[in-house]
């Protein structure tokens, strides 16, 4: 048997091992990838938000997706719950794609290659981990020519997607009662589809589940139905395509456009249940992108959640191979903030699946609108909540009021150190603890927080202490400096003397 030795290895090279590969491999670091051939679920059409430029730009992949020639996604078309049908058009200049999942991995398997990642296809059959972040792991991969080697690896990335290459070990969470499979199939009209932008991505809910459309070429869209198996005729073996135009006559608003319409292909299915993980790193491994959690589809963040965490794994692993000392916090970290992008995820399903209930009563969303757990960390504060928040508008209200200011920390905040990130690496960094943010935070809207501690009570005068904030943060805007010092106000952090 051959055996191999590694910085990293990352199983499955789809946007989320792509990411990571690209950057690690930048980075100087022994990169290698193990990918198995692509099955149905590369077909599922999908839609990239404006959003994701900023992750596909930091992990130098912005150039070639935009130069792949990617459908645009100018909005969607809604028809939800009891809902009137809306229209949600972007901003002019904010424009996603609209993409067919194995050609937008393709683009981001060979930036990765260019890299210089070595990629190899291949089947991750067993997995010996190390119980230490200082030691070796190994792993056995068979190879489509029947060869079989080891490789003795630092950080084993699982990158593998549902297939769970790790996390399948003991690590996922699956509620059974939320089961969703995912039919799709591509249509093309005989004249153009009737609706206001051929770039948008329809989106509506029916009793037993919902549909959305998103275009593949420009005549051409893939129509995909969200159906629970055991609550549809999946359950009693009916053959797929009837089970998919069945489904799809239920979405009234899909009926009238599908009218003058040709089925090209025969419907095919994939799991599109979510589940998360009871850990998202240990010792020598972490679970990344759909490997550790998958969100509900109609969030159409899932890619751009992928390519993040991908980011965020390439970061946490950089730390642990270039600073032992930190490699434990690093690790932690990112299992937080995955454990926070999956819960956030799943709490805004849970409140699309309440709004479909209130129009019916059916099991299928009533088993989704439920979270077995509120208790979710935030990523970042909700600014758009913290301006309506009631307390918020008092203190600025109040703020307006004075000539003068005297301020002094309450009893309660406090500065002290929390892991960050900071470039390629994670640190430890000063935060502004409370009892609104125990985690600790630094920025909130491009205010630096822990700079406001320190300059609030030196100043007397809103002016002299916004102007010794921009001195520090140039570019500062004044309503997220007043709306940030509201905030402290308005939670403890700094009082009146």
């Amino acid at each position: 048997m051959l055996s191999d030795a590694v910085d990293v290895l990352i199983i499955g090279a789809g946007p989320t091992g792509a990411a990571a590969a690209r950057l690690l491999t930048a980075w100087g670091h022994d990169v290698l990838v193990i990918d198995r051939p692509g099955g149905d679920a590369g077909r599922l059409a999908e839609s990239i938000p404006p959003s994701a430029d900023k992750i596909l730009r930091t992990i130098g992949a912005l150039d070639g997706v935009r130069a792949a020639g990617f459908l645009p996604w100018r909005g969607n078309t809604v028809w939800w719950a009891n809902q009137p049908p809306r229209i949600e058009t972007f901003p002019a200049e904010a424009v996603g794609y609209q993409v067919v999942r194995r050609e937008f991995d393709r683009v981001l398997r060979t930036l990765a290659a260019s890299a210089g990642t070595r990629i190899e296809e291949g089947r991750v059959v067993d997995v010996r981990l190390t119980q230490t972040l200082d030691a070796s792991s190994s792993i056995t991969i068979e190879h489509g020519s029947g060869g079989v080697r080891d490789v003795h690896v630092r950080i084993v990335i699982d990158a593998s997607g549902r297939a769970g290459a790790i996390a399948r070990h003991g690590l996922r969470i699956l509620d059974a009662t939320r089961r969703t499979v995912a039919l799709a199939a591509s249509w093309q009209h005989r004249d153009r589809w009737a609706i206001e932008d051929d770039s948008h991505t329809m989106v509506a809910s029916y009793p037993g589940g919902w549909a959305w459309s998103v275009p593949i070429d420009s005549v051409a869209r893939q129509f995909t139905v969200m159906v629970d198996p055991g609550r549809s005729e999946l359950a009693k073996g009916a053959p797929s395509k009837d089970i998919y135009l069945n489904e799809l006559a239920k979405v009234a608003p899909f009926v009238p456009l599908l009218a003058g319409a040709e089925l090209l292909d025969t419907p095919w299915g994939a799991d599109a249940s979510e589940y998360t993980a009871s850990r998202y790193a240990g010792p020598g491994f972490l679970l990344v992108g759909d490997a550790g959690s998958a969100i509900n589809p109609l969030s159409s963040f899932g890619v751009k959640k992928a390519m993040a965490s991908g980011w965020l794994a390439a970061i946490a692993a950089h730390t642990a191979l270039t600073n032992a000392a930190m490699a434990e916090r690093a690790f932690a970290f990112f299992d937080r903030r995955e454990r926070a992008v999956a819960g956030a995820a799943a709490q805004q399903a849970a409140r699309f699946a309440a709004e479909a209930a209130t129009e019916t009563n059916h099991p299928f969303w009533l088993a989704r609108s439920a979270r077995a757990d509120d208790s979710v960390d935030e990523l970042d504060p909700d600014v758009d909540a913290l301006a309506r928040d009631p307390r918020v508008l008092a203190a600025f209200a109040d703020l307006k009021t004075r000539t003068t200011i005297r301020l002094v920390a309450g009893p309660t905040a406090r500065v002290e150190p929390r892991s960050a990130v900071r470039g390629r690496e994670i640190v430890m960094d000063d935060h502004l603890v409370n009892e609104s943010w125990p985690d600790g935070l630094r920025y909130l809207r491009g205010v630096d927080l822990v700079a406001m501690m320190t300059h609030a009570p030196r100043h007397r005068e809103v002016g002299p202490l916004f102007e010794a904030l921009q001195s520090s943060s140039p570019g500062l805007e004044l309503p997220n400096f007043l709306g940030a010092l509201s905030v402290l106000l308005a939670n403890g952090s700094l009082r009146y003397e």
